[in-house]
C-alpha cells in the first residue's frame, strides 16, 4: 500500500467514526502534527507505519479485506532491512490473532504518573527491549494497572494481545515450559507441532513473534527465572507483574507501586460506594479509607461491602474498622479477602522467616533496624539478614531507607503488621505471648540504649532504674551506635517511646521505667519534652498501680522535669516535692538529695529566692555527703543564679567557679558548659563582660560537641549580652542573639526563645530600633504567663526606655517593674524606685 492510500484510509475512516486528529494521534501512538502532515499527503515515516495501520484495523474492521492487504504490505516493508534473507522467501505465514486481556477494570483511578511512564516505555516507536516490570505487595494493584495499560496498547500491538498468569504467589507457581506451551497454542501451533523440551518452545516462541508486534502480560510472576524463558524477540511489547521487583530483567523498566493517596482512594471508594452515601458523612469516610492504609484491595472490599449494606453509615463501617482487632475480618467481601492475599505469601515463607514476621509484627513501632530481627530471634546477624530479605521479596516488608544513625530500617504496612500480629498469637501456645514479645525486645533495646546514653558525654538526671535488667546487645550494633549516640536516639526515639508505653500498658512498668530513664537524659539535651512528659506520666501511673515506690520516686523527678520544661513550674514544683517527700519515706537519700536541686531550682525561676537559697544549700550538702559530684556542680550553679538574683554578685561568681572546678574535676563536657554558662551570667552581673564573654564561648563550644542545641542557644545568649555591653560589638551581639533565637525555634523551647528575645529587644531599644519593643511585648507576654516576676520586672523596665525613647508615655511600664522587683526582695526595687521618685511619678511610700 502506498503511502498516500494509507492516508487516504485513515482520513475516510476517522471522518466516519466521528475522530479528531489528536484521538487518532492517540490511538496511533504518534503526534498529532504527524496525523496532520500524513493526511495532507505528506510522506509516512516508516517508524509510524505499524502504529498508524493499527489504528486502522481498530476503526475499521468492517473493511477487513483491505486492512489484511495493507497488513501484509506494511510486514514485507519493515522486515525486509532487518532481515534481508526473509525477504527473498516471502512473507511468514500469519498465525491467529489472540486477543487474551482480561475486562478492564472501570473503576480504576489514580496512578496517572505511574501510567504515563508505562505507556511511554511500552510505545511501538521506542526502541527495544518494551519491557516494564511493575511489583509491589498483595492488594496494591498490580494486576488492575497492568491490565488498564494493556488496554491503552491494545491498538498498537494489532498482532495481538497475549495473557498468562503466572501464579506466583499461590504457593504452585506455573512452570515457564507450561507457560510457552500456553503461548504457543495462543500463537496458534497445535499440541502434536509443540515441542517437549523447554528450551526448543522457547526458541520457537521467538522465531514465530520475531515479525509481529504483540503485547504480552505475563501476571503474577514467581521470579526471574519463571519469566526469562518466556520474554519474546523483535518488536513485541511484554507487561510483568509479580510482588518481587524483578529488576534483574535486563532492559527492563521497574515501576514499584505504593500504596495510593488519600485523594485517590477516596475517589475510588465513592465509585464504588455512590457519591451519595460518601457526601453523607464525608469525615467517617476519610476514615474508612485511612484504615485502609492506601491499600486499593482493601478500599475495593471496604466500598462494596458498604454498597452491599444499604441500611449502613459510614460511622458503622468506620467503627468496625477502627478496631484493629477485627480489622482483618471486616475487610473481606466475598471472594476478595486482604488476609487471604497476605496469607499466600506467609505461606511461602520459610519457618525462621515466618516466625521473624509473627515476632516483629508484634513489636507496636512504626518502624525497626535491620538488627532487630536477629535479636529477637537470637541468631546471627547475617540469618537475621536473610530472614528480612525473604519478607521483602514476599513483598510482606517494606523498606524504609538509611536512618540518621545509618542504620537501614523496616516497616509493614499497617494491614501486614496486624496479620503478623495474628500470626504471632498463633505462636502463644508455644509459650510467649506478644505481651511476652514487647517485653523481651524492650530489654533489647534497653541494653544497646544504657550503653550508647554513656557517649553522650554527660548524665544529668540519673533516672533510670538499676534494677532492671537487660540485655547486651550485638557488640557492632552497640559500637557503631556509640559512635554517634545522639544520632542513634533520634533514629530510635520513636521505637523507645512506643516500647515504653506498650510496657507501661502490658504491666512491665520495671522495663519501662528504666527505658524512661534511659532516654530522659536525651530528651533533655534535645528538647523532646511533650515525649519526655508522655513516657513519665504513663509509667508514673504504672509505678503507683503496682505499688512500686523507688519506680514512683523516679517517675514523679522524670515528670517534675519534664513539666519545668514545659513551663509548668507550679505542676513542676508538686511532682518534685512529692518525690522529695516520698524519697524520705523510703530512706532512698541519694533522690531526696537530687530533688531537692530541683526544686531549688525551680524556685529561683519563679522568684521565691529566699526558699530557693535554703533548698540548694541543703542538696549541695546532701548531694556532697552521698559522693555525687557531677549532680552537686549543678546545684551549686543553680545557687550561683539565685545569688545573682539577690544582688550577692560576688559569692554567685564564686559559687559558679567552684561548680565549673568540679566538673573539671568529673571530666564531664556536660558539667564544665552547664557550669561555664553559669559563670558568665555570674560575671556578666557583677559587669566584668569580657571574662562573661570567655566563659560563655566556651560553654557553647562545649555545648556544640555534645550535641545540646538548647545547651548551645542559652550560652550564645549570654555571650550577645557580654558582646552587647561594648559599643564596639553591637553588630556581633545582634547576629549572635538571632542565632540563638533561630536554635530555639528550630528546637522548640520557648523559655529560651522568650529570654533571648528579652535580651534582643534591650539590644535593639538602645539603638531605638522600630522593631524594639515588639520583641519586648513577645518576651514580657511569655513572663507574664509563666509568672516569673524577675524577668517580667527586666523586660518591662527595657520596654519603658524604649517607649520613652520614642516620646510615649511609659508610667505605668515603670510602676509595674517596680511592683514586681519589690515582690521579690530584688535589690533593683529600691534603685528603681529613686529613679521614679526623682522623676516625680511615684513616691517610695505608694
Amino acid at each position: 500500500m502506498t503511502d498516500d492510500g494509507l492516508a487516504s484510509l485513515l482520513r475516510q475512516h476517522r471522518r466516519r467514526l466521528g475522530l479528531t486528529q489528536e484521538a487518532l494521534a492517540e490511538r496511533a501512538g504518534v503526534s498529532a502534527r504527524s496525523i496532520r502532515d500524513i493526511e495532507r499527503g505528506g510522506r509516512v515515516p516508516r517508524r509510524h507505519t505499524v502504529g498508524l495501520l493499527a489504528a486502522a484495523l481498530e476503526l475499521a474492521d468492517e473493511h477487513r479485506t483491505t486492512f489484511v492487504a495493507a497488513t501484509e504490505a506494511i510486514a514485507r516493508r519493515r522486515t525486509a532491512p532487518l532481515n534481508p534473507l526473509r525477504a527473498s522467501t516471502g512473507p511468514a505465514t500469519a498465525g491467529p490473532v489472540p486477543r487474551q486481556l482480561p475486562m478492564d477494570v472501570s473503576d480504576f483511578v489514580g496512578r496517572d504518573e505511574v501510567l504515563r511512564e508505562i505507556l511511554r516505555a511500552l510505545r511501538p516507536d521506542e526502541p527495544s527491549p518494551r519491557l516494564v516490570v511493575i511489583s509491589g505487595p498483595a492488594g496494591i494493584g498490580k494486576s488492575a494497572l497492568a491490565v488498564q495499560t494493556a488496554h491503552r496498547l491494545a491498538s498498537s500491538y494489532p498482532d495481538g494481545q497475549l495473557y498468562v498468569s503466572l501464579h506466583g504467589t499461590t504457593g504452585q507457581p506455573l512452570d515457564p515450559s507450561d507457560a510457552l506451551a500456553h503461548l504457543l497454542r495462543s500463537l496458534g501451533r497445535p499440541d502434536g507441532a509443540i515441542p517437549g523440551d523447554a528450551g526448543a518452545r522457547a526458541a520457537l516462541m521467538r522465531e514465530l513473534v520475531v515479525d509481529r508486534r504483540l503485547l504480552l502480560v505475563l501476571d503474577d510472576a514467581a521470579g526471574h527465572e519463571q519469566v526469562a524463558p518466556l520474554l519474546p524477540a523483535g518488536s513485541s511489547a511484554v507487561l510483568v507483574t509479580g510482588r518481587p521487583p524483578l529488576t534483574g530483567l535486563p532492559g527492563s523498566t521497574a515501576v514499584d507501586l505504593m500504596p495510593m493517596g488519600d485523594a485517590a482512594a477516596l475517589e475510588l471508594f465513592t465509585r464504588i460506594a455512590g457519591r451519595s452515601r460518601v457526601e453523607a458523612d464525608p469525615g467517617s469516610v476519610a476514615e474508612v479509607v485511612r484504615a485502609c492504609g492506601g491499600l486499593p484491595l482493601a478500599v475495593r472490599i471496604a466500598a462494596a461491602r458498604f454498597a452491599a449494606h444499604p441500611q449502613w453509615t459510614a460511622r458503622l463501617l468506620a467503627d468496625r474498622l477502627g478496631d484493629e482487632r477485627r480489622r482483618l475480618a471486616e475487610l473481606r467481601h466475598g471472594d476478595l479477602a486482604v488476609r487471604t492475599s497476605l496469607q499466600l505469601g506467609y505461606q511461602a515463607l520459610s519457618a525462621p522467616a515466618a516466625r521473624s514476621m509473627a515476632l516483629l509484627g508484634s513489636l507496636p513501632v512504626a518502624t525497626f533496624p535491620e538488627w532487630a530481627a536477629a535479636a529477637l530471634l537470637d541468631v546471627p546477624a547475617a540469618t537475621g539478614a536473610g530472614m528480612l530479605r525473604e519478607l521483602l521479596d514476599a513483598r510482606l516488608l517494606d523498606e524504609v531507607g538509611v536512618d540518621p544513625a545509618g542504620q537501614l530500617r523496616y516497616r509493614f504496612h499497617d494491614l501486614t503488621r496486624l496479620f503478623a500480629r495474628e500470626c504471632q498469637d498463633a505462636h502463644d501456645a508455644d509459650g510467649e505471648s506478644r505481651a511476652a514479645v514487647i517485653m523481651r525486645a524492650a530489654t533489647i533495646w534497653l541494653g544497646i540504649a544504657r550503653q550508647v546514653r554513656e557517649a553522650l558525654q554527660g548524665q544529668r538526671l540519673y533516672l533510670d532504674d538499676p534494677r532492671i535488667a537487660a540485655a547486651l546487645g550485638d557488640d557492632r550494633v552497640v559500637h557503631a551506635a556509640r559512635q554517634r549516640p545522639v544520632d542513634w536516639f533520634e533514629a530510635e526515639r520513636e521505637t523507645l517511646g512506643s516500647l515504653v508505653l506498650a510496657c507501661a500498658d502490658a504491666g512491665g512498668h520495671g522495663i519501662a521505667g528504666a527505658l524512661t530513664g534511659t532516654m530522659a537524659d536525651f530528651c533533655e539535651l534535645r528538647g523532646h519534652y511533650t515525649d519526655w512528659h508522655r513516657m513519665s506520666s504513663a509509667v508514673l501511673a504504672a509505678c503507683r498501680r503496682s505499688g512500686d515506690g523507688p519506680g514512683e520516686i523516679a517517675m514523679l523527678r522524670s515528670l517534675g522535669f519534664a513539666q519545668l520544661e514545659l513551663d509548668d513550674l507550679d505542676g513542676a514544683l508538686e511532682q518534685l516535692r512529692a518525690a522529695r517527700t516520698l524519697a524520705r519515706q523510703l530512706g532512698a537519700y541519694p533522690s531526696a538529695a537530687m530533688a531537692a536541686k530541683e526544686i531549688g531550682y525551680v524556685l529561683g525561676l519563679v522568684g521565691r529566692l529566699d526558699e530557693a537559697e535554703g533548698m540548694l544549700r541543703a542538696a549541695e550538702e546532701e548531694l556532697d555527703r552521698i559522693g555525687r559530684q557531677d549532680t552537686r556542680a549543678l546545684a551549686l550553679t543553680n545557687l550561683s543564679f539565685v545569688l545573682r538574683q539577690r544582688g550577692e554578685l560576688d559569692e554567685s561568681v564564686e559559687i559558679a567557679r567552684v561548680a565549673q572546678a568540679l566538673g573539671e574535676a568529673q571530666r564531664s563536657r556536660f558539667v564544665q558548659a552547664y557550669a561555664g554558662r553559669g559563670l558568665a551570667g555570674a560575671l556578666l552581673a557583677a559587669g566584668r563582660g569580657d571574662e562573661a564573654a570567655g566563659a560563655a564561648q566556651r560553654a557553647a563550644e562545649l555545648y556544640r560537641e555534645i550535641g545540646d542545641p538548647i545547651g548551645e542557644g542559652q550560652s550564645l545568649r549570654a555571650l550577645g549580652e557580654a558582646f552587647a555591653r561594648d559599643p564596639a560589638r553591637q553588630v556581633e551581639a545582634e547576629r549572635l542573639l538571632r542565632n540563638a533565637a533561630d536554635l530555639f525555634r528550630e528546637h522548640p523551647y520557648p523559655w529560651g526563645l522568650a529570654l533571648t528575645e528579652l535580651s534582643l529587644g534591650e539590644l535593639l531599644a538602645r539603638s531605638d530600633a522600630p522593631e524594639a519593643a515588639d520583641v519586648l511585648r513577645s518576651s514580657l507576654r511569655f513572663w507574664a504567663a509563666e509568672a516569673v516576676p524577675a524577668l517580667q520586672a527586666r523586660a518591662l523596665v527595657a520596654l519603658a526606655g524604649a517607649e520613652e525613647r520614642r516620646g510615649r508615655d511609659a508610667r505605668g511600664l515603670w510602676e509595674q517593674a517596680l511592683g514586681h522587683y519589690s515582690t521579690i526582695g530584688s535589690p533593683a526595687a529600691a534603685a528603681l524606685a529613686d529613679r521614679l521618685s526623682r522623676a516625680g511619678r511615684v513616691g517610695l511610700d505608694d
